[in-house]
């Protein structure tokens, strides 16, 4: 949502809310991106706030599965136009909608496979970033000859980061990682899980930062090894640097990039580790160049820009509609 704001912002007159209830986690948080990013992003720590922060407004985005926003929607009068946006692949998207459905007025979402499932809404790809990516490449793991995998994000189980640094050795890989420690991973668990399989000496780990540049410039290719996503950003900020990409068959990835994207089969909720390894012998840069060019036409900052502003139009004419 923080890309979608930054398009919007050109041309509209965007604020930015947050809700802050979690405590705070060390290193890199939302909260510091948000802050470097909108320096008047405001963020609501009582649910009690999320009304008044949305009463003035004309159309609210918003989207998580929390039911506090539409809650405060509903508690409002004369409430602003309503536009939803679903990020996420999981199954409980489809029945928040139905449940909330008399609070949204329009709805977007990343996936067309989730788009498919809410009648109504619209398919709108994640923008491509404009700013950072402007780290240089390093050599992190001096003499090997292995390729070096990278992986991003948050350290959430269903992410399968535990299972990269586990199988490093296996797959004949080094593996650089970035992300963002979890109630449920940190990056000391990693550490110690990478002793425990001797995979140590071909594991290095970042240091949280918002520009992921010299990751991305310092990889063979990105792993996306979920169990479920929407559209990864992460797959866009490759993409506009030409990493080619393997990634499990989860959300919009099989049936936007089927042809950009090296995909492994999965093995329950972890991937195959033969459809690992054949993806990793199959790398090779035309990947990347495949995935740039796929990723310039899809989602180009000023398209999606575009047809965001085509959603907010038609969400505020739908207000004006039932006010009369």
């Amino acid at each position: 949502m923080m890309e979608v704001a930054e398009a919007l912002r050109g041309e509209l007159d965007v604020s930015v809310r947050a809700l802050d209830y979690g405590p705070p986690l060390p290193g890199l948080t939302v909260r510091e991106e948000l802050a470097a990013r909108f320096a008047d992003a405001g963020l609501l720590r009582h649910r009690w706030e999320i009304a008044p922060a949305l009463r003035d407004a004309d159309v609210v985005l918003w989207y998580g599965l929390t039911p506090a926003i539409p809650r405060a929607l509903a508690e409002l009068a004369d409430r602003p136009a309503s536009v939803r946006v679903v990020h996420t692949h999981r199954p409980e998207e489809v029945s928040f909608h139905r449940r909330w459905r008399r609070e949204i007025d329009e709805t977007v979402c990343v996936s067309p496979a989730v788009q498919r499932q809410i009648p109504g809404s619209v398919f709108i790809p994640n923008p491509m970033p404009e700013g950072g990516l402007t780290g240089a490449r390093q050599d992190f793991f001096p003499g090997s000859a292995r390729p070096v995998l990278g992986w991003l994000g948050r350290f959430a189980a269903l992410k399968n980061v535990d299972w990269l640094v586990a199988h490093a050795g296996d797959l004949g890989c080094d593996l650089l990682v970035q992300g963002i420690d979890t109630e449920e991973i940190r990056r000391q668990d990693l550490e110690r899980l990478a002793v425990e399989k001797g995979t140590a000496g071909r594991v290095r780990f970042l240091d949280p930062d918002r520009d992921v540049g010299t990751l991305l410039r310092s990889v063979d290719a990105l792993v996306i090894a979920s169990r479920h996503e929407g559209f990864p950003m992460v797959l866009i900020e490759a993409g506009r640097l030409g990493v080619p990409v393997i990634a499990t068959r989860v959300g919009a990835l099989p049936e936007l990039f089927a042809d950009e994207v090296l995909f492994v089969d999965g093995a329950g909720e972890r991937p195959g580790l033969e459809s690992m390894r054949r993806a990793v012998a199959a790398l090779a840069p035309e990947w990347g160049e495949r995935l740039r060019v796929r990723v310039a036409e899809l989602c180009g900052r000023e398209r999606v820009a575009g047809l965001y502003k085509e959603v907010v139009r038609q969400a505020a004419l739908r207000v004006r509609v039932r006010a009369r």
